[in-house]
């Protein structure tokens, strides 16, 4: 049984990752814990529980973590996600998750129980992380595995500017660049550490078409959640990303990262890197991508991954959503 903690600033595609895990026979979520980035920390509890209530995992805790980042001020993303994380759908679990106890002291708490076991899941800023190390500055260390949603990807050798790339030009790595401090802490750390940012996530646009087919077919609610949530959502990566047949698309960028956890060979790329800081000079935003190592090089070196299995990855959905209900 593979323990998890989820980190989630729960929006639509951090809605459909958490289905991954709660439908997965093997996974044992030992917590959610929430962060601000798709809508604001508290509300990101809220929609993380009516998730959870919605796959029959009532069992899963859910707790609130950092509701602002270490130093910037704090950015949210409501023109992709909606003001309240759910495609302004009003959703609401039937109590909101209270604010005690604090998530960061629950996943100290957590890894002291469960040392070298726990396999973490940071989906939204790398903020609860951050705070988490000024407390116990070993945590990577003594986590099993820690999956990250963000990093520009592996640079090209000698890369100045790799935020250029076209896959970035809409939406470059918000859950870095609205906490660059927390980011930067995180990547300073030794520890197993796997990066799955907008270099792979954003080759993955899926066409709306597929889970509205498994919402009609199945009357499974995870997946008539899903459809009820996205419809905005899957608008802005329309329009962002216009498809030559006018298809409606959307991104599963949470559910990449969860792939790549749960079923490793879905990765078909991917390489250790010490990540380095870059700033836009138009925008003044700051972000990390994964650098060629020096001769002499000291930093810590993660894994960044560049390239996915993207059928496996469908199919791995298409498979959760499908499965009946409990999910227990």
């Amino acid at each position: 049984m593979r323990k998890v903690i989820v980190d989630t600033d729960t929006g639509v595609d951090d809605a459909l990752a958490l289905m991954l895990l709660a439908a997965d026979p093997d996974v044992e979520i030992l917590a959610a814990i929430s962060v601000f980035g798709n809508c604001e920390s508290e509300r990101a509890a809220d929609n993380a529980r009516y998730v959870l209530d919605t796959c029959g995992r009532e069992d899963v805790p859910v707790y609130r973590g950092a509701a602002a980042p270490l130093h910037q001020d704090l950015r949210l993303n409501p023109g992709i996600h909606g003001e309240d994380g759910f495609g302004n759908t009003g959703l609401r679990p039937a109590r909101s998750v209270p604010a005690e106890p604090d998530g960061v002291q629950v996943l100290l708490d957590l890894v002291d129980v469960h040392e070298g076991e726990i396999d973490y899941l940071a989906l939204g800023p790398q903020t609860n992380l951050a705070l988490a190390l000024q407390r116990e500055p070993r945590l990577l260390e003594r986590l099993r595995s820690t999956t990250i949603v963000g990093t520009l990807g592996p640079a090209l050798y000698n890369d100045t500017e790799p935020w250029a790339d076209r896959r970035f030009r809409i939406s470059r790595d918000p859950n870095v660049s609205f906490d660059i401090d927390a980011a930067q802490e995180v990547a300073r750390h030794e520890g197993d550490v796997t990066w799955c940012g907008p270099y792979v996530t954003r080759q993955a646009l899926v066409p709306e078409d597929f889970f509205l087919q498994i919402a009609a077919t199945t009357a499974s609610p995870p997946a008539q959640l899903v459809t009820a949530i996205s419809a905005d959502y899957a608008g802005f990566y329309t329009r962002s990303y216009p498809q030559p047949d006018a298809r409606r698309v959307m991104g599963i960028n949470d559910s990449l990262a969860v792939a790549s956890l749960l079923r490793p060979e879905l990765v078909a790329g991917a390489v250790r890197r010490p990540l380095q800081t870059f700033r836009d000079p138009e925008t003044g935003d700051r972000y990390l991508a994964g650098v060629h190592p020096s001769r002499d090089e000291k930093r810590p070196l993660h894994r960044v991954v560049f390239d996915m299995d993207f059928d496996g990855v469908l199919d791995l959905i298409g498979e959760s959503l499908r499965r009946p209900l409990p999910w227990r």
